[in-house]
């Protein structure tokens, strides 16, 4: 929905059904996914405040890291401001973790969460006095136990879960790097491309 703007490549899919993203892509969303971020989670409730206040730090930092490292002269305080904020992104990042689990743990989830919800519903059937309960207190009963179901399979998937993917790793190094090389423009990524493309 957004117009068109120089150095604004807008995407031929939606957000949430990008699976690949190529150069340009990267390029367009990181002048955009801070405040679409910011307005997408504008008005959090008492529950979700702290949740939604470490993904905006987390996203945050991770694109001031980004920017940072698109400078073609770094000093050592710009260097340093680098290295803090990609700090912060570590920090916060687990935020996302629960996101990060593979299909096989999701899969494990979705079986513990049937489980469990089946083994609320013999409780609840199995107990005397549920049949005497009126509606609006089953009802409730129901919720609160739904809810506790759901945290459950959230707690399950992220200890199962894991943000430190290979592609992640690398941004550890780039200061020192940078330090030796003088920026990022004077390293060739040719020769390990090659190299990947020969083990291909």
């Amino acid at each position: 929905m957004m117009p068109l703007y120089p150095g604004f490549a807008r995407f031929k899919k939606p957000y949430s059904q990008m699976t690949q993203w190529s150069g340009k892509e990267i390029q367009a969303l990181r002048h955009m996914i801070v405040p679409v971020f910011e307005v997408t989670l504008m008005n959090p409730s008492t529950s979700q405040r702290i949740l939604f206040t470490d993904a905006l730090l987390c996203v945050q930092n991770f694109v001031h890291c980004y920017l940072m490292a698109q400078y073609q002269y770094l000093t050592e305080a710009t260097i340093g401001y680098m290295e803090n904020y990609l700090e912060e992104f570590h920090c916060q990042k687990d935020v996302f973790s629960r996101l990060c689990a593979s299909k096989c743990s999701k899969k494990v989830s979705e079986t513990f969460k049937k489980q469990l919800t089946l083994d609320k519903q013999e409780e609840w059937e199995s107990h005397p006095a549920w049949n005497n309960l009126s509606a609006a207190a089953n009802g409730r009963r129901v919720d609160e136990d739904k809810m506790q179901i759901e945290s459950e399979i959230a707690q399950h998937l992220l200890d199962q879960s894991d943000f430190n993917c290979v592609k992640m790793h690398p941004l550890n190094h780039y200061s020192d790097h940078i330090r030796q090389f003088g920026n990022h423009f004077n390293v060739s990524s040719e020769l390990p491309g090659t190299a990947i493309m020969d083990l291909k």
